[in-house]
């Protein structure tokens, strides 16, 4: 479609898509405030706005955009359809971005964001008949926007999840046990459990991951696997386990961590996880170490609460001669700060018997509701997505709250 608004609508879709893939990013970062997060969501609010002023133009250039096969790309197309067709579910735009974001798991994530994004929970009304559907697809995306919007959809969990444990290699049986747990349906506690003696070693840890948020915090024992040696599931592993284990179990597990080569990163988030104050003096030693400085000084601000930017307990990062290979370590410790061990050594002297030995911090306080939500409410996102965790933990009937998940208004 020529139109001489194209080139300044096209540069609309770019950013639209681009501000979303940063959000995908600094959503996990530890540096963004949920107020800097909710100012994002408003650019690219104001950039799918522009989009539709020119509806049918920025389709095309949409829909063109499809072929990149990028979440970014379908995330923007997806919103432009569902907002453009209303209630038109047999439109063939609807169809074409469902078509894109069933490629890969990228330009899935995309798709239910965009679903999720949709104003007044919108996106529910497109997936409801998907809860009943015959196809599997349709099932897994009604129950993959059901997460994002933390929407319980009643008896059809019940029925899919009976379903997907008939086509166990499909993701929706993953989906719906990850739902279960944290929707905390108990009564599907037992299904859970079945999942966790499965074959299949993804299987086993969602399954156990649901059991242990439905509160059978014994079953985190069986997150051993996952926990000591290195898996795509280990860190959210740890993230559960350490927080309701017994403290001998966690010790044992902390220094088989810190004790094995490429683990010590991992003992370092349990130690956090676990939130007892007694570790502190290991944190210190090793921030030592470059390699883990970073990550020890999180650990050490996750329990305290110091902020060590704030408080000026930090160094300048030390010349290095090469970049880590690890990517994913790389995203963990870009907007981390350098500790300065002395400095820290020397403030954790005066606070130290500010703290009960024995009990459980988190965020320099003792584990309480209140201290949590105010974490939720106000925290960066680490911090927000382990207090909510912590939060889900602590009552059997709360469910997990989705920090990842849209603002929509400023805190």
């Amino acid at each position: 479609m020529n139109s001489p608004y194209r080139e300044r609508v096209e540069q609309h879709a770019m950013d639209a898509g681009h501000l979303w893939a940063f959000r995908s990013v600094v959503v996990d970062q530890p540096h963004y405030s949920p107020t800097a997060l909710a100012q994002l969501e408003q650019r690219i609010n104001r950039h799918l706005n522009a989009l539709l002023l020119q509806p049918e133009l920025a389709w095309d250039i949409a829909a063109e955009a499809l072929t990149m096969e990028e979440p970014g790309e379908t995330f923007t197309a997806a919103l432009l359809a569902f907002a453009i067709c209303e209630n038109d579910k047999n439109n063939e735009k609807i169809a074409q971005v469902i078509k894109a974001g069933r490629i890969n798991t990228k330009t899935f994530k995309g798709l239910v964001s965009a679903l999720g994004w949709l104003p007044e929970k919108g996106g529910l009304k497109w997936v409801q008949p998907g809860l009943t559907s015959n196809n599997l697809d349709d099932n897994h995306l009604a129950i993959a926007v059901c997460r994002t919007l933390s929407h319980d959809p009643g008896v059809p969990l019940a029925h899919l999840l009976e379903r997907g444990a008939q086509h166990p290699q499909h993701p929706l049986l993953i989906e719906c046990l990850r739902l279960s747990g944290e929707l905390k349906r108990v009564d599907l506690q037992a299904s859970c459990h079945k999942a966790a003696t499965a074959d299949d070693a993804d299987l086993r840890f969602w399954g156990t991951w649901s059991s242990v948020l439905l509160g059978g915090y014994d079953d985190a024992r069986a997150l051993e696997p996952y926990i000591v040696q290195t898996n795509p599931w280990q860190q959210k592993a740890i993230e559960l386990a350490f927080r309701v284990i017994p403290d001998h179990v966690a010790d044992a597990w902390i220094d088989h961590l810190l004790h094995h080569p490429g683990q010590q990163r991992q003992g370092i988030k349990a130690i956090a996880a676990n939130g007892r104050m007694h570790a502190i003096p290991r944190l210190l030693t090793l921030m030592q170490d470059e390699t883990l400085a970073c990550v020890a000084g999180e650990a050490f601000s996750l329990l305290t609460g110091i902020d060590l930017q704030q408080q000026q307990l930090t160094r300048p990062p030390p010349p290095q001669d090469e970049e880590p290979d690890d990517i994913d370590i790389i995203l963990e410790e870009t907007e981390l700060p350098w500790p300065d061990v002395d400095k820290i050594a020397a403030r954790w002297q005066l606070q130290a018997t500010d703290f009960e030995s024995g009990q459980r911090c988190f965020m320099g306080q003792p584990i309480t509701a209140a201290h949590l939500n105010d974490v939720i409410l106000s925290g960066y996102p680490r911090q927000r997505h382990a207090a909510a965790l912590e939060l889900a933990l602590r009552e059997p009937a709360r469910p997990l709250n989705n920090t990842r998940a849209l603002l929509k208004e400023l805190p």
